[in-house]
């Protein structure tokens, strides 16, 4: 079987196993995917990228990147969910702010605390509006926020969370707000084709007040790219690799049991090692944009080869087939860069050999 063996060292076998496992539990009964976090809480996950002398470990990009091609070949909401804890943790790591750091490394590093970001409001959703989702006021001990914050991970399942607020200068800001903070009010969470295991939803912010020691970045002018991370990172693409292994090493089972699915089933095996083997190459030439805009693309090609391998069986709801075809259109508006959906649209136009 391709890539047989766990990506990174520190993940075995057994546990993503055991994450697969919980995979269609979290996907049907649309529940938080706790018991999978448990266990990558319980192999230290939750120390990775944090500096040694706060009882941290060394974890590279490209470590990321093996974590969460194993991770989301098991279970989509599981990475998708532990990747917007990381997102704030990079903000929280990119910060200048010491205070903030003592006072909330430990936690996150034992696990203690969840965190989440709200940021999409900052550079992509809502930006068409005439006022800011969330407004920011200068208060004599730091700011006040107010507005709606339209995309969040972790619903009623978050502690922490990095979101941020745009002053009537322009200027944006970043901050750390703990989920209790009076004027932190939870929305509801949104029924969605895929991932609804992943509680996302809104949350509001009403006079919310944010003190100096709470401050992550700014105000500065697009603070969103001051570090941290960006809209279609290398995660992005990993992540949606690891839906396409998942779905290739679905196709490659069925062409054992049928010789015609052979030739597609290698064609898209090749693929998917032309993609992942550079992207676990820190010398690679290919950009960031580059990965996303093939891993979408093959994401969404194997996804449809391996339905339609399973014929009718691939269809009833709960096979696994149908799970991913569904996880493969999450990749077609999460975090994806403009120019990765137009390379998109203009291949679903592309028009058939007949036409």
């Amino acid at each position: 079987m391709i890539y047989s063996e766990p990506f990174n060292s520190q993940l075995s076998l057994s546990l993503i196993d055991q994450i697969e496992k919980h995979a269609a539990q979290v996907d049907l009964q649309s529940v938080w995917p706790s018991a999978s976090l448990n266990l990558l809480n319980e192999v230290g996950v939750c120390s990775w990228g944090f500096p040694a002398q706060d009882s941290g470990q060394d974890c590279t990009s490209t470590d990321w990147s093996r974590f969460y091609l194993d991770v989301t070949a098991a279970c989509l909401t599981t990475g998708f969910v532990y990747s917007q804890r990381q997102a704030a943790v990079q903000r929280l790591l990119a910060s200048d702010n010491p205070l903030l750091q003592e006072r909330w490394f430990p936690d996150l590093i034992s696990g203690k605390v969840w965190a989440t970001v709200g940021i999409s409001h900052l550079s992509t959703s809502r930006q068409h509006c005439d006022s800011p989702a969330v407004l920011a006021t200068e208060t004599a001990d730091g700011y006040q926020f107010d507005g709606d914050i339209p995309w969040v991970t972790g619903v009623q399942q978050s502690d922490l969370i990095v979101t941020g607020g745009q002053l009537e200068d322009g200027r944006q800001i970043l901050a750390l707000i703990p989920t209790v903070t009076p004027g932190f009010c939870w929305g509801n969470t949104v029924e969605m084709l895929a991932l609804n295991g992943s509680a996302t939803g809104s949350c509001q912010l009403k006079q919310v007040r944010v003190t100096e020691a709470e401050i992550v970045a700014g105000p500065v002018k697009d603070v969103m790219k001051s570090g941290g991370g960006g809209t279609g990172s290398l995660t992005t693409s990993a992540i949606a690799l690891g839906v396409a292994l998942r779905a290739v090493r679905g196709l490659a089972r069925e062409a054992e049991k049928r010789a015609d699915l052979k030739p597609e089933a290698a064609l898209l095996e090749r693929e998917l090692r032309l993609l992942i083997d550079p992207l676990l190459d820190e010398t690679t030439s290919l950009t960031a944009q580059d990965f996303r805009t093939r891993a979408n693309s093959l994401v969404l090609r194997a996804a449809q080869a391996w339905i339609t391998a399973t014929k009718g069986s691939g269809f009833v709801k709960g096979h696994p087939a149908e799970r991913t075809i569904r996880d493969a259109m999450f990749f077609l508006v999460w975090s994806c860069p403009a120019v990765v959906a137009q390379a998109a649209l203009k291949e679903f136009a592309c028009s058939p050999q007949w036409i």
